[in-house]
């Protein structure tokens, strides 16, 4: 293995052959208890294994951002944690105090083309091997409670590709799905007492300048009815289009 550090001039245009890249790495990291950006770990290494993530929304960050620079943070703890930029550092257009969820079982590359601003591959996604098989999970989220207000502004978010509704104590208790992007796919499960309302996002929740829209129901009407027996499956073809089955 060959470990490289510092600059020389005379490679940018060439090919050279080194073997194995030999690059800095951390292990045994404990995200930052109650979470947020101001105290959050300090990841130091450009591959960055987390192993304790005691509460869901525990914090790390990621170093400041520079050109060319990538960072994988693999999150080995038993919850979901919550990963900051540095200082304004955007991570997926996401606002550096609100940071993304990096679901547990899971590898994440964060790439910085441009000083200020990451991008991720691998965020939605994770790992399992239970078995002795391969099998890909995806960012879920179980025990959520549907909001009473009944209203689109005041429904539950949903976060994450795989979701529970734990409790739904009276009928038409709602949420409200992330803005409808072309490829996304969100599984709602009704496991509470009565049935539910989805509601699309509205322009302040990131959606259509008029709002997102389910089935034909028209722009931020919600699909009522979603009983606890059958889940419901959202799929997102255009922006801003929902359609379910």
């Amino acid at each position: 293995m060959v470990a490289i550090t510092g600059t020389e001039s005379i490679h940018q245009n060439q090919n050279l052959a080194i073997g194995y890249l030999l690059e800095s790495a951390a292990d045994n990291i404990t995200a930052n208890p109650g979470g947020g950006q101001a105290n959050a770990v300090q990841l130091a290494a450009e591959l960055n294994k987390v192993t304790t993530v005691a509460t869901s929304g525990d914090s790390v960050r990621l170093p400041p951002s520079a050109a060319g620079l990538t960072i994988v943070v693999t999150n080995k703890g038993a919850n979901a944690m919550q990963v900051y930029g540095s200082g304004a550092d955007t991570i997926d257009d996401s606002a550096a105090v609100t940071g993304v969820s990096q679901m547990r079982g899971s590898v994440v590359i964060y790439a910085c083309h441009t000083a200020g601003a990451w991008y991720t591959e691998g965020l939605g996604t994770g790992y399992t091997s239970a078995g002795g098989g391969a099998f890909q999970t995806f960012s879920y989220a179980d025990g959520l409670t549907a909001s009473t207000t009944h209203s689109q502004a005041g429904a539950t978010p949903i976060l994450a590709s795989q979701v529970g509704f734990a409790i739904v104590a009276n009928a038409s208790d709602c949420g409200v799905l992330p803005p409808a992007k072309a490829g996304m796919q969100i599984d709602v499960v009704n496991h509470g007492a009565q049935t539910m309302a989805v509601y699309p996002a509205s322009a302040a929740q990131g959606g259509q300048a008029s709002g997102d829209q389910i089935n034909a129901l028209g722009a931020n009407a919600p699909l009522t009815g979603i009983t606890n027996t059958t889940p419901t499956i959202f799929y997102c073809l255009t922006d801003g289009q929902w359609w379910t089955k």
